[in-house]
């Protein structure tokens, strides 16, 4: 299977979209991590969240070690956790009680608009992944090539680490909204700079 085949998918929302495409593409990118205990913590108010959604075996997607923490999780509830923090985040920094109604302004504004929306989605995903993980292994040919794709080479292991994996998740964003790649390219390295 292709792991972009979500990417063919029809979504109702565009919280939808962020849920599958970061789920997708971390579980693509990740082999082997360990959580923060941030994110040990907040996993369960997620985990009550899509039970009251009617998915009543989601607790057997989560595997916790004898220590209580989290050793094995589903990447569905992965992806759900950052598009909740991501919603939330844009929502409050856009004045605004839909992400949809956001997009759809970015999609149909101007440059500037579009690479400042990406600027904040990467601060905020970048954010909420470090709260995340405390120690990632990942495909080190993706991390090598996205290395030199976006000039990441002066960023310190751990890291680059992160900003791979938000820059894999802003790809298929900018794919989605059909943002064009120069666009991006921009905000990655506004966003860099100010590092």
């Amino acid at each position: 299977m292709n792991h972009k085949d979500y990417m063919r998918k029809i979504y109702k929302n565009f919280y939808d979209f962020i849920t599958e495409c970061s789920s997708k593409e971390l579980e693509y990118f990740i082999l082997d991590s360990k959580f923060t205990t941030f994110f040990n913590t907040k996993i369960s108010e997620v985990i009550k969240e899509i039970e009251n959604e009617g998915k009543s075996n989601i607790e057997a997607t989560i595997i916790f070690s004898t220590k209580g923490e989290i050793a094995l999780i589903d990447s569905y509830i992965v992806g759900r956790y950052l598009a909740n923090s991501y919603k939330i985040y844009m929502e409050r920094h856009y004045k605004q009680d839909s992400l949809n109604k956001i997009v759809k302004y970015i999609v149909n504004g101007n440059k500037k608009s579009k690479k400042d929306f990406l600027i904040l989605s990467f601060s905020e995903l970048n954010n909420t992944l470090k709260s995340m993980y405390s120690d990632i292994k990942c495909k080190k040919e993706i991390v090598d090539k996205y290395k030199q794709l976006y000039n990441l080479e002066k960023c310190e292991d751990s890291l680059c680490l992160i900003l791979v994996a938000v820059i894999l998740i802003l790809e298929d964003i900018c794919k989605f909204t059909r943002i064009e790649e120069e666009i991006l390219i921009e905000a990655i390295n506004c966003y860099l700079n100010k590092m």
